[in-house]
């Protein structure tokens, strides 16, 4: 599908979105005092223990590429290590020891991380986990992920891959930066805006499990000439891939490691990567929809429209049509905060596959509630579990499928089973049962 974003924003809208979303000086001065005052503590406190690394640097959008928005942005600090200093990493044939990893990554967060931010004004230390575990806090109100990882040269980065996921960031950073201009930063500012305003960014997306990540939009961005060409890629990212290399959706879907991905963003650094795999399928379909609509208010030009469409707004909490209310269904929790997010929101993810699968059908394969729809959220400490359910009420029984009449030996033991419960209906047998 096509679309026409002809100039693509007036410059008085363009300045509008900027005003409202580019972070002040303050804001950006009071980031890089963070930073510098966590760098000094974690390298003072490396200085009288055996702890020994390459650097330690912000990446990220509040690093070299400065793409942070205004009153969304987090600090990621890294904190490379030598990889040749651990000769456990790696077990035969060159594998990496994924246990060994969680060691190196568990004795930094215990022995160097947490002391060393002890002594300054920090709140909500917790130890988190994502892949391999990190320590995340709060400073003057600012989020701070502090993670370990490996400096990896590029070249063994294309060859063969990073040690941990995390890796990569890095080479990302300094990719991204190196090629960025002034327009071209404030044009990534407007597509990432555009999609936490659908509510679609990231881990903390409202729709799907995994929303769109700021790296890809900032990609997007870099190698198309301007902001419209960059939305476009984005709206036909399903059929057009991007991929340094040039191949097909035919020809990726061939690739083994992509078999099962629906969308291709082949990393620059690693194209043995598809930085686009993690996206949720109706994430990025919600994205398209609202593509879309921001064409047609162009196209009308509503600025009002426009305006909502780039900058992101509270979700609406207003009651839901009457007709659906029996069909849905929402559970809230609350966290006493003493638990990362990300423990909770994958516990809940967990627990919302099991309710899907164990609504939808019987055991036996038989339809029970019908289609299950299902949504995560959370907000700060709330977490919220929705549900549209096709047939809010299920009947007390259910007939049960058994063998083809034709097979004469599993029929027979079928009816030998069940006795007089078992009834023919076309070419199968079956029985009523009731639901547990």
């Amino acid at each position: 599908m096509g679309i026409g974003l002809s100039n693509l924003l007036s410059d008085s809208i363009r300045e509008k979105v900027l005003a409202e979303i580019t972070p002040s000086q303050d804001e950006i001065d009071l980031q890089s005092r963070i930073i510098e005052q966590l760098i000094e503590a974690l390298r003072k406190k490396a200085e009288t223990t055996d702890f020994r690394f390459s650097f330690i640097a912000p990446e990220g959008s509040t690093g070299k590429k400065q793409t942070q928005l205004k009153g969304a942005a987090d600090i990621d600090l890294f904190v490379a290590l030598n990889p040749k200093e651990y000769p456990d990493l790696f077990i035969e044939s060159q594998s990496v020891n994924r246990q060994a990893i969680d060691d190196i990554m568990n004795n930094l967060v215990t022995n160097w991380f947490e002391p060393a931010v002890k002594d300054l004004e920090v709140t909500n230390i917790q130890r988190a986990f994502s892949q391999h575990p990190f320590l995340s806090l709060k400073m003057e109100g600012i989020e701070v992920d502090i993670l370990g990882c490996f400096d990896i040269d590029a070249k063994t980065l294309a060859e063969k891959g990073p040690i941990t996921a995390v890796d990569r960031t890095v080479h990302h950073t300094s990719y991204i930066a190196d090629r960025m201009t002034q327009r071209k930063r404030e044009d990534a500012r407007i597509l990432k805006s555009f999609v936490r305003a659908c509510h679609a960014y990231g881990d903390t997306c409202a729709v799907g499990r995994m929303g769109l990540t700021g790296v890809t939009l900032e990609l997007l961005v870099l190698i198309n000439p301007n902001l419209e060409s960059s939305f476009k890629a984005l709206r036909n990212l399903d059929t057009e891939p991007v991929d340094p290399q040039s191949r097909t959706f035919k020809e990726l879907k061939m690739v083994p490691a992509f078999r099962d991905d629906h969308l291709f963003l082949i990393d620059p650094t690693d194209q043995g990567r598809n930085m686009a795999s993690s996206f949720s399928p109706r994430s990025y379909a919600w994205v398209q929809y609202k593509i879309d609509r921001l064409k047609e208010h162009l196209e009308s030009n509503d600025r009002a429209s426009i305006l909502s469409s780039l900058i992101e707004s509270p979700i609406p909490s207003s009651n839901i049509p009457t007709w659906i209310e029996k069909h849905s269904s929402v559970k809230e929790f609350k966290s006493d905060g003493k638990v990362h997010y990300t423990i909770l929101r994958d516990k809940l993810h967990r627990l919302t596959r099991k309710a899907i699968s164990e609504l939808s059908e019987e055991r036996t394969g038989e339809a029970r509630f019908g289609e299950i729809l299902a949504e995560v959220y959370f907000e700060n400490i709330r977490f919220a579990l929705g549900l549209l359910i096709e047939s809010p009420i299920a009947s007390t029984t259910f007939d049960r499928k058994g063998p083809p009449i034709a097979l004469t030996e599993a029929s027979a033991k079928f009816r030998e089973v069940h006795g007089e419960a078992v009834f023919e209906l076309g070419d199968f047998l079956y029985t009523r049962e009731k639901r547990e």
